[in-house]
């Protein structure tokens, strides 16, 4: 049943807006980040109607893992708090979509754009997410934490009392080599383990590829990493060498 709630998202009110209009607010679970929603969605130019490009017309729904930056930020934006089975009108500026430089031949530049999309799924993470209380109990039971950050990365904010530090992704985003082996050594598939890095990007893959991969069961992610620890102004420890990987701070 449509019931035309429209309304706006924004950060501040100098920042570019994003308008939204629910045409069913549907009854599953909602999207959280880190899920992946199956999606159906039209997108077309805001300024003459024309569709630029449709899942229904291809036939083929589209898997979004929110929070992996594989969309336009409006449409990520857009589609969080969704529930599954709901339908939503999504209005995209410029500045959230492809700005001044366009998309080839189809969008032109500084266009904004509007989508429908249509909920099929939610998936869960295949993991457990943490905030900062949830951390910090973690903490108090003397749980393991792998901080999986780079050595610059540890030094310029210090690093959770009690954590192991194993260095995942180089500064290119590679995998480090030597992570594989150092991690299982550490932890083994059932027991459990806290991932932490800088704003949760990076741990919410790793944890993905470690539950989905390799039979990992008993796997946290610090959703926002250690910057909203930070933020929070908790505890964290600086005295440790910054070389020393795999040892605990």
């Amino acid at each position: 049943m449509a019931i035309g709630l429209s309304a706006t998202m924004t950060s501040a009110a100098s920042e570019p807006v994003i308008e939204i209009r629910d045409i069913e607010a549907g009854d599953g679970p909602e999207i959280v980040r880190h899920d992946t929603a199956i999606l159906h969605y039209t997108g077309s130019l805001d300024a003459d109607g024309s569709v630029f490009d449709s899942s229904r017309e291809s036939g083929a729904p589209f898997a979004l893992t929110i929070g992996t930056g594989q969309v336009i930020p409006g449409f990520e934006q857009g589609v969080k708090g969704m529930r599954e089975g709901g339908k939503r009108e999504i209005i995209i500026p410029p500045e959230l979509a492809y700005g001044e430089r366009g998309a080839g031949n189809i969008i032109p530049s500084n266009a904004t754009l509007r989508f429908e999309v249509e909920i099929l799924e939610v998936e869960r993470a295949p993991f457990s997410a943490l905030d900062n209380e949830g951390l910090a109990e973690k903490v108090r039971e003397g749980a393991t934490i792998v901080d999986i950050r780079r050595p610059d990365e540890w030094a310029e904010t210090g690093v959770i009392e009690g954590s192991h530090r194993i260095t995942a992704f180089d500064e290119n985003g590679d995998l480090n080599p030597e992570f594989g082996q150092k991690f299982t050594d550490l932890v083994q598939p059932g027991d459990e383990v806290i991932l932490i890095c800088r704003v949760g990007n990076r741990t919410a893959a790793l944890a993905r590829a470690l539950t989905d991969g390799l039979g990992y069961e008993n796997v946290y992610n610090v959703t926002d990493g250690i910057m909203a620890w930070l933020d929070d102004e908790r505890v964290v420890q600086h005295d440790c060498p910054e070389t020393a990987e795999t040892a605990q701070c």
